[in-house]
């Protein structure tokens, strides 16, 4: 199911489908560089809640960097409000009320740039229109995609590949003791896409990100003194949502995943194996559960390692070109 990629691969069609906190935001700014490098082409931005702020917020956040850098011409859906079952466990708000720091804007965004159907809808209608050639890159819950494979049979069959951030395989937690935050927020959607899909999953979990040992100090002593207007405005941002964190290690999550796509050298480990997701068990609710039994034929690739180098290297030469218009 999985093959070899050479380097620097012509991404041509791309979904992104977003909770929009500060870390999607910076997935998306690599995403939109590498848009202008030829590398992919951004098909649609689709947003969705992620049980801490309002799909509306994620919508604001998403539309705000479009007119930052001059590309409202990409279509914005608004998607799920809430998963398919609310979760019991109050969640944290970790980016803040509005997703994005809870920054002092001048204006509101102008929303009437975003499309009049609901994500899900727009998924299908691109995906229809580009039968096996879509990657569909899940930054949050998989709410909008689950309910895609729902509402229409081809969908499932007619993706080229699905890129996922979240989850884990060692039963490391963030949210919970087992469990990581975007699977947790809706592991029925999880399971969904994971037993529906036909085309190859490559995930990019939790523990992966806290093995790189990137930190704070790094992210805004050399990260940020990159003299770009983009990177100070994450810059005020995530200095708000990690105020008491600063002297901790940095876990740029979505970032990661971003660069595995477009850059997929930097993946030093990855292991190939079927994953399904527990959704019953009082402890385990929303941990990723692999068959090392080997009883069940494979539908995932694990990321297991990137290059810390690499992304640092990618990181620091993206906001360094700058986002200009």
């Amino acid at each position: 199911m999985f093959k070899n990629k050479a380097k620097y691969v012509l991404v041509q069609h791309v979904i992104i489908d977003t909770d929009a906190g500060v870390d999607d935001i910076l997935a998306l700014l690599l995403f939109l560089k590498a848009e202008r490098e030829g590398l992919v082409k951004i098909e649609a931005i689709c947003c969705s809640s992620n049980a801490t702020t309002t799909v509306g917020n994620v919508c604001k956040n998403v539309v705000r960097i479009l007119k930052l850098i001059g590309r409202t011409d990409i279509p914005v859906y608004q998607g799920s409000e809430k998963p398919i079952i609310c979760p019991e466990k109050e969640i944290t708000l970790y980016h803040g009320n509005d997703g994005f720091g809870d920054l002092d804007f001048d204006e509101e965004p102008d929303l009437s740039i975003i499309k009049k159907v609901p994500s899900a809808i727009g998924m299908n209608e691109i995906v229809s229109r580009h039968p096996g050639e879509i990657y569909l890159v899940c930054l949050g819950p998989l709410t909008n995609a689950a309910l895609a494979m729902i509402l229409y049979k081809d969908f499932a069959s007619s993706l080229k590949e699905i890129y996922l951030m979240g989850g884990n395989y060692k039963a490391i937690g963030n949210v919970t003791r087992t469990a990581e935050f975007n699977f947790h927020t809706d592991p029925e959607s999880v399971y969904i896409v994971l037993r529906n899909a036909k085309c190859p999953i490559s995930i990019l979990p939790w523990e992966t990100c806290t093995i790189t040992k990137m930190t704070m100090k790094w992210r805004f002593e050399e990260l940020g003194n990159v003299n770009d207007p983009l990177i100070q405005l994450l810059n005020k941002a995530e200095k708000s949502v990690y105020r008491n964190r600063l002297s901790e290690s940095w876990y740029p999550c979505d970032a990661f995943l971003a660069i595995t796509l477009i850059y997929p050298e930097c993946i030093e480990k990855e292991g190939i194996y079927h994953a399904t997701i527990e959704l019953h068990g009082r402890e385990t609710r929303g941990q990723v559960v692999l068959d090392h039994l080997n009883e069940n034929e494979s539908n995932v690739r694990i990321i297991k390692r990137v290059n810390e180098n690499f992304v640092k290297d990618m990181l620091y030469k993206s906001f360094r070109a700058g986002f200009a218009k």
